[in-house]
């Protein structure tokens, strides 16, 4: 039995044709890869022209934001009242008392009133609705946020935070 020996279709080619044939090849691969590399930088360049305009875009945005968060919060029903009453308004009308565990002033820094509040078992519902009447109602922040999984329901949060103007 004789081997059969694998050949290409171009074997039996005079050796001037095939060797045509492998610089048309060569050059093909070469002008396709250059083809690649020039369609890639223009892809790259018009989507850094479209992530420069966004952000330009976002620097126009911002300040506004900044303005209307500030008036906002200038316009909170209980923005002039003292952080302990503002909370203790602030539970009643969401009715939270049950969750309180202890709500108190105290002092932050040198010349900023606070209050603590902490609070067991709230769902995450009821803590940011809370958060954003904070927010929004008496202009107050958290510099100081504690939030814990309530050990009797994992469902549920356990939160420490002090609030301040």
């Amino acid at each position: 039995m004789a081997s059969k020996r694998m050949t290409y279709f171009w074997s039996d080619w005079p050796p001037a044709s095939q060797e045509r044939l492998f610089k048309f090849v060569l050059t093909g691969v070469a002008g396709l890869c250059f083809a690649v590399l020039v369609g890639l930088n223009l892809f790259t360049g018009a989507l850094g022209q479209q992530i420069a305009a966004v952000k330009q875009e976002y620097g126009l945005v911002v300040p506004l934001v900044q303005e209307i968060t500030t008036l906002r919060a200038q316009q909170g029903d209980l923005a002039g009242l003292v952080p302990e009453e503002a909370v203790r308004r602030i539970v009643e009308d969401r009715v939270l008392g049950d969750y309180v565990q202890s709500l108190r002033s105290s002092r932050i820094g040198e010349n900023r009133d606070g209050v603590q509040v902490t609070f067991a078992g709230l769902t995450l519902i009821m803590l940011t609705d809370f958060l954003q009447d904070v927010r929004d109602r008496a202009s107050l922040q958290a510099p100081e946020f504690t939030l814990t999984r309530n050990p009797d329901d994992p469902r549920l949060a356990d939160v420490h935070m002090v609030l301040a103007r």
